[in-house]
């Protein structure tokens, strides 16, 4: 059967059977001994990596990349996040632990060494400078961050909000003015012509549910939050300014009063923070959100 007609899981499979199966179980296994669960619970994270090998598939194919290297690299790619019952939110470490683990289980399928070292070089170089230079890379870089947008994306946002226990109006105002912002510069951040192009559609059907969002819970007197928007210097592209969006009531809730809003940036472990506050001009009502800052490939 020609490439172009299996899906991802075919393809691995007709490969290396037993593949998946296998690193679906050290990725839940993993994820159970962070979160001290026992038995066989399902796992949020083997669902976003199955999401994000599909998307790899289909990016290596219209990039003309044999896609069975990028694809069994994205079933690795988040295998080392909770390593020794860990989470490891330094990427490097991340990386590197899947790199380990790939590089223990793939001879195990009968994977040849040169294709392994494409594998390893391709987790290696993501998240880092080497991207650039790193075809698989670029793909699993795009795959990861488009797999946050679109129908599923969304699905994915909301899962982690009932994980958290906020109610809908708190996870709305604490989380979308991050999503709105990372959907409306998302094909900023692609490495590949496919990223980009699949990157303009997930951003703008994530636009387009977020604001349909806001009008109903609006509706239906739940919460009255606007988008506004601001554009400001990116701290690593001083000559590229990002258009940042956030929600907020249109007036003060408590007096109805105006807002004074201020804005910063700082430094974190991973990223540079924004960091916006508000202010009601007449009472003390004070509102305020900060998340990292959008990558720019």
């Amino acid at each position: 059967m020609a490439a172009q007609k299996m899906n991802c899981v075919q393809v691995i499979e007709s490969r290396f059977p037993g593949l998946i199966e296998k690193v679906r179980k050290v990725i839940q296994d993993s994820e159970n001994a962070l979160e001290g669960h026992e038995g066989d619970s399902e796992s949020f994270l083997w669902e976003h990596t199955m999401h994000v090998t599909s998307i790899a598939y289909r990016l290596a194919q219209e990039e003309g990349l044999d896609p069975y290297i990028p694809i069994v690299a994205a079933l690795f790619h988040d295998i080392g996040k909770f390593t020794g019952g860990r989470y490891h939110r330094d990427e490097t470490i991340e990386e590197e632990e899947s790199a380990l683990i790939a590089e223990r289980l793939l001879p195990k399928f009968g994977m040849k060494k040169s294709e392994i070292g494409k594998v390893l070089s391709g987790l290696r170089a993501l998240y880092n400078e080497k991207i650039r230079k790193n075809r698989i890379a670029a793909v699993l870089h795009d795959a990861d961050f488009l797999s946050k947008f679109g129908a599923l994306g969304v699905a994915s946002f909301f899962t982690k909000s009932t994980l958290r226990r906020r109610p809908l109006r708190a996870s709305v105002f604490g989380y979308l003015s991050k999503e709105l912002t990372y959907a409306a510069c998302l094909p900023l951040n692609m490495h590949t012509s496919a990223g980009c192009k699949l990157a303009a559609k997930k951003a703008a059907d994530s636009l387009k549910f977020f604001r349909s969002l806001l009008v109903e819970l609006r509706e239906a007197h739940i919460a009255d939050l606007r988008i506004r928007k601001i554009s400001i210097p990116h701290p690593n592209y001083r000559n590229r300014p990002l258009e940042i969006r956030y929600v907020l009531p249109p007036a003060c809730p408590e007096c109805g009063g105006m807002w004074n809003m201020a804005w910063g940036t700082e430094k974190d472990i991973k990223c540079t923070k924004l960091n916006i506050e508000w202010n009601c001009i007449r009472c003390a009502e004070r509102f305020e959100t900060s998340f990292c800052l959008p990558e720019i490939a």
